[in-house]
Order: C-alpha cells, then sequence, then structure tokens
C-alpha cells in the first residue's frame, strides 16, 4: 500500500513537472540559440576535466616511479624516450593550457547560462504581468495583491534555476558524469564497479530529501507571499495606522507573520543541509572504498600508481557531478514551487471574454436595458435579483438606494467587469456579452468616488483616457474640467510627476483630472459612481458644474449617497437588496412619499433622525437610528 501510494505521488510529481516545463517550453525556445553555444561552451569544459588528470600520470609513471608497464603502454609509449625535464616542462605547460581553457569555456558558459536565464524570466515576466491585467476582477478580489507581487517577482527569479541553470547544469554534468564512467571503465572495470556501488545510495538520498524540499519550499512560499501582502496591507493603510496610533500592533503581527515565515525557510535550509551532508557521507565512503582496492592492485602490480592517481582524480570528478546534481535536484524542488504559483496565474482564464461570435463596439448611441439581471459574487451573497430597467440614449439617469443594494455592482457589469449569472443587459439592442471586451470598454467613461492616478505626469495621467490625444486636446479637455490652472501652478506644470497615486493633490484636484480624463475620452456612455461624495459643499458645487457639461449628449448612470447629486436626472432608479424599489423623476418620487422622500427630507434636514440604543446579552450595542413618532428612517 506504501509502495503505491509512493508509486503515484512520484507519477503526479513528474507529471506536474512535465506540465509546467510545457507552459514554459516557448521561453526556452526563444533562447535556444544562447542556451545552445552555452552547452557548446559546456562541452568544451567537460573536455578539459576529462583531459585535467592525465600530465600527472604522465610525471608518476615516467619520472617519480618510472614502471616498464608504463613504458611500453600504448598511451605513453610515445613520451618514453624524452627526458625527464621535457617531460615534467611538457607537463606543466599541458596544466596550464588545460586551465585556461577549462577557464576559458566554463566562464563562457556561466555567462551565457546567465543570459538566457535573464532573457527568461523578462519574457516570463512579461507575459505574466499582462495576464494579470487581463483576469477579471473576481480573480483580483481572490487574491492578495502581495501575493501576487511576490509570484511576478521572487517566484519567476527562482523560475529561472529550473528554466535555464537546471536545463544546462543537468545536461553538462550528467554527459561529464558519464564520460568519467566510461573512461573509468576502460581503465579498470573493476574499480568501476566498486566506485559505482553507492551511485544508487546517492540517487535514493536525493529523490527523499528532494520530495521533502519541495514540500517544505511549498511552505516557505506561502509564508513569504502573506509576509509581502502584510506589507502592500500597510503601505496602503500607513495614513489609517498612523491616526489609530497602532504601528505597535502592527509589529506585533508582523513579526508572528514574519518569524513563522523564517521558521519555515529555516527548514528548508536543514533540509538542503542535511541532504549535502548524506550525499557527502556516501560519496566518502565510495572514494575509500576505491582507495583500499586499488592500493592493494597497484601492489598487486595491476596498477600502476599514476593509473591510481588518474582514477581518483576521475573518481572526484565524476563525483563532483554527483553533488552538483544534488543540489541542481534541491533548487529544482524550489523552482518546481515556484512555477506551480505561477503557472497557477497562467492558466487562471478570464471569466469575462470574447465570444467567437462577438463584434466590434462602434459609434453606438447608448440605448440601455436591463431585463431581469441577476447576479451572485462567488462566495458571497446575492448583488442582484432580476433587475429590469431601460435607459435611452442621452438620458441621465441617477442610481441611489441604501448601502448593499448593489449600486456599484451594476456598473461594474455595464463595464463587463463581471457578466450576469442570469438575465440579459442589451446595449443598442444586443447583449453586452456579443460586443468585444475591448471596443466596448472604448465606447464607455468612468469617473470614480476615489479618483485613480498613476506615479507618472500629469499629461501621461490625462493622455490614459486616449493614448492618441495631442498636447492641444489634452490641454483643451483640462480646462473644460476647470484643472488647467492649478495644472499651470504645478512646478513643471502638464510635465509635473505626481506622486503615487497622486497624494502630492488634493481630492477635488484629482477628482477634476479624471473628469478631464473622462473629457478626452470622448466615449457616448459615461458611468459616475459617487463623484462628489467625499468632497467639501464647495468644491462639490465646483464639480457637479463641471459633470454636467460633461454629461451633455452623453447615456449618464450616477451612482449617489447624495440625493441632491440626482435631483435634475431625467429619471432616478431606487435600489434595494438588488431590485428596483421605486423609479421617476425627483418631484414624481417625492410626491410618492416612499424612501427616496423620506431620505431625501432627512439629507436635507427637514426631519432630523434621533439614535437610541439597544444592548443584547450576547452582542455588543449596536446603534439603531429611529425617528420621532416611531417611524425608522
Amino acid at each position: 500500500m506504501k509502495i503505491a501510494i509512493q508509486s503515484r505521488f512520484s507519477e503526479l510529481r513528474w507529471s506536474r513537472i512535465r506540465q509546467l516545463w510545457r507552459l514554459f517550453l516557448p521561453h526556452v525556445r526563444d533562447n535556444r540559440r544562447t542556451l545552445l553555444l552555452a552547452a557548446l561552451a559546456g562541452f568544451g569544459a567537460m573536455f578539459m576535466r576529462i583531459l585535467r588528470p592525465w600530465p600527472l600520470k604522465v610525471i608518476f609513471d615516467l619520472v617519480l616511479v618510472p614502471t616498464e608497464a608504463a613504458s611500453e603502454s600504448r598511451l605513453l609509449g610515445v613520451l618514453a624516450g624524452w627526458s625527464s625535464g621535457a617531460l615534467i616542462a611538457g607537463a606543466c605547460a599541458s596544466l596550464l593550457v588545460i586551465s585556461l581553457l577549462w577557464g576559458l569555456f566554463a566562464s563562457r558558459q556561466a555567462y551565457l547560462t546567465a543570459l538566457s536565464g535573464q532573457g527568461m524570466v523578462f519574457a516570463l515576466r512579461r507575459q505574466v504581468y499582462a495576464h494579470l491585467q487581463r483576469l477579471s476582477l473576481g480573480f483580483h478580489q481572490r487574491r492578495k495583491r502581495g501575493d501576487l507581487v511576490m509570484r511576478l517577482t521572487g517566484d519567476i527569479n527562482m523560475l529561472r534555476d529550473m528554466l535555464a541553470d537546471a536545463l544546462l547544469l543537468g545536461v553538462s554534468e550528467g554527459l561529464v558524469l558519464i564520460s568519467m564512467l566510461v573512461v573509468m571503465t576502460v581503465m579498470n572495470w573493476r574499480l568501476t564497479l566498486v566506485a559505482l556501488v553507492i551511485l544508487p545510495l546517492v540517487a535514493l538520498t536525493t529523490l527523499s530529501f528532494s520530495v521533502k524540499i519541495r514540500e517544505a519550499a511549498r511552505h516557505q512560499r506561502k509564508r513569504e507571499g502573506r509576509v509581502a501582502a502584510m506589507v502592500g496591507e500597510m503601505l496602503r493603510s500607513v495614513h489609517l495606522i498612523q491616526a489609530f496610533g497602532r504601528e505597535r500592533y502592527q509589529d506585533k503581527k508582523f513579526r508572528r507573520s514574519n518569524k513563522k515565515s523564517l521558521n519555515a525557510g529555516l527548514r528548508t535550509t536543514r533540509l538542503e543541509a542535511s541532504m549535502s551532508r548524506s550525499v557527502e557521507v556516501l560519496l566518502a565512503a565510495g572514494t575509500s572504498g576505491v582507495l583500499w582496492f586499488g592500493v592493494h592492485q597497484v601492489k598487486a602490480g595491476l596498477l600502476t600508481p599514476g593509473d591510481l592517481l588518474v582514477f581518483i582524480a576521475y573518481l572526484g570528478s565524476s563525483y563532483r557531478p554527483m553533488r552538483k546534481l544534488a543540489r541542481v535536484s534541491s533548487r529544482m524542488s524550489k523552482a518546481v514551487v515556484c512555477g506551480e504559483r505561477v503557472s497557477e496565474v497562467l492558466m487562471s482564464a478570464p471569466e469575462v471574454s470574447d465570444r467567437p461570435d462577438a463584434k466590434k463596439a462602434r459609434n453606438l448611441k447608448g440605448a440601455l436595458r436591463l431585463d431581469r439581471v441577476k447576479f451572485t459574487y462567488p462566495g458571497g451573497a446575492r448583488a442582484l435579483r432580476r433587475l429590469s430597467f431601460q435607459v435611452a440614449p442621452g438620458e441621465f439617469v441617477g442610481i441611489v438606494g441604501p448601502s448593499g443594494s448593489g449600486k456599484s455592482t451594476l456598473l461594474a457589469l455595464l463595464m463587463r467587469l463581471y457578466d450576469p449569472r442570469g438575465g440579459r443587459i442589451r446595449l443598442d439592442g444586443r447583449d453586452l456579452r456579443k460586443y468585444r471586451v475591448r471596443s466596448l470598454r472604448e465606447q464607455i467613461s468612468v469617473v470614480l468616488q476615489e479618483p485613480v492616478l498613476f506615479g507618472a505626469t500629469v499629461r501621461e495621467n490625462l493622455a490614459f483616457g486616449r493614448l492618441d490625444a495631442d498636447d492641444e486636446e489634452i490641454e483643451s479637455c483640462a480646462r473644460l474640467a476647470n484643472a488647467h490652472e492649478f495644472i499651470c501652478e504645478l512646478s513643471e506644470g502638464y510635465d509635473t510627476a505626481m506622486a503615487e497615486a497622486g497624494a502630492s493633490l488634493s481630492l477635488g484636484q484629482r477628482q477634476r483630472l479624471s473628469i478631464a480624463r473622462a473629457f478626452l475620452r470622448d466615449s457616448p456612455i459615461l458611468l459616475l459612481d459617487e463623484p462628489t461624495n467625499s468632497l467639501d459643499a464647495t468644491t462639490e458645487f465646483e464639480i457637479e458644474s463641471v459633470l454636467r457639461q460633461l454629461m451633455r449628449g452623453r447615456t449618464t448612470l450616477m451612482v449617489a449617497h447624495k440625493l441632491s447629486a440626482v435631483r435634475d436626472a431625467d429619471r432616478i432608479v431606487v435600489m434595494k437588496r438588488g431590485r428596483v424599489l421605486e423609479m421617476g423623476t425627483h418631484d414624481e418620487l417625492m410626491d410618492r412619499g416612499g424612501w427616496y422622500a423620506r431620505n431625501y427630507r432627512l439629507q436635507r434636514g427637514k426631519e432630523r433622525p434621533w439614535y437610541k440604543v439597544s444592548s443584547d446579552s450576547e452582542k455588543a450595542a449596536e446603534v439603531v437610528p429611529f425617528r420621532v413618532g416611531g417611524a425608522t428612517g
């Protein structure tokens, strides 16, 4: 039973390695010329290593301990007539030339191997980066950013061991080992058999430790991913940590996570050290056996001292590849784990993709129709339940409702960041899924509550809306968004490099840049997700006046918590629990006296809420709003 389980485990391991090789083989092919040159240099270094012991044999058998058998041998017979001085000079010169050539070939092999490895890392990182951008939001919401960064950087660097180093080292060292064994067998097959006794033990030891190292490395990379995720979370939330004075608390959390990562790394290191120690002991035992048996053969006259010296030198050279192959096995075990983490990203298919019959979206008018749309987040509650309404071309529709009613989810579906789980969304009479994703999104402009800016120049951030825009168009859109004046006051104007996420600008300035970018995109459909929610009253008024210009002639959907922002909308859709609760103009909804009317009056201060505290024996106290007279708000 145990043997069957181990056999199955080994089969799965090798199938996983083969799967990884198939995934990364294109990058190996792209660097095949460099890898071939590295292999040729490795063959040259291998040949020099085979030649290295022979000058010493000449000195031992013809100068130091001359024997009649050595003088009559086919290999040394040509040199038997040389003087001792000529033999010593020739041997020294040969050693020097062999060492120089070996150094030349070995250094060239190392450089070419590093070059090909870096080339593969460069190409693979580009592939993973491009793929990450195209994966749906659901994938990114299930993953921690720091862990994804770790896969894109550290894991890919580790893969270089598998893609280049392991490939070349495995081939070159394997050829060296085979060559040495062939020469040793020709010299003395009995000694070769003694030397080979330990090979199965070395192989079993290496295999056994490799399995443990791979499992330890998998645990280590998981822990390192969590540390990276924690660092990313801290950098995004450093203002909140400082505001609450929670630096020490975060330090303790990080220390615990970092300690677990350290322990996981130490376990991997201990296993690698144990494997090296075990292999060294086995190789030393093999060398001792060959030396004991070889000395007896020299005493019996069956072997010359030079032959034994060359054989021992070859034995050391043949054991060196075994050591390297053991180290390669250890590195391969860790590289396979990193490869699994990278391939998990590459093999993740986008949840939103183009259908075979999808058409390019162009010159859209913006007529929207939602027909019983349903959506549920993976592992979460249902966000939309049979949502239905229509939007005419050029119409301004406000989307309001309590938190969690599915307002932002609706905008995400319109951009095809997700696809509905049921029902249909039609745009100009065609199902959204029948448009190509990229062309559809080119027809949509977005302004978010929290403006998204990049750590680039102001000009580059504005041109993100349309990459082929010229300087005159960029400046014109900045003027429309009332952003030109403050941009000109920056140190280098439009060429000012902004801090990450535009942190050097106020929220109102960042929102103006976001609106200017939407102006530049000039799309027929405009989606606004609470664009004025976090602004002061003065800035809110200024932004609203700019947004009115932006909305002209465009189909606009604005999600808002401040109901005054959508008072002038052509139609207001009130959502609750993923359904349409009310729909109509501002005046119509006020006359009905429903959710919209109550909350509008509440926000305008015409109804002032009171608060009571309800306690529960099993839960902490919670604040519950209520109105005078008992009507809950």
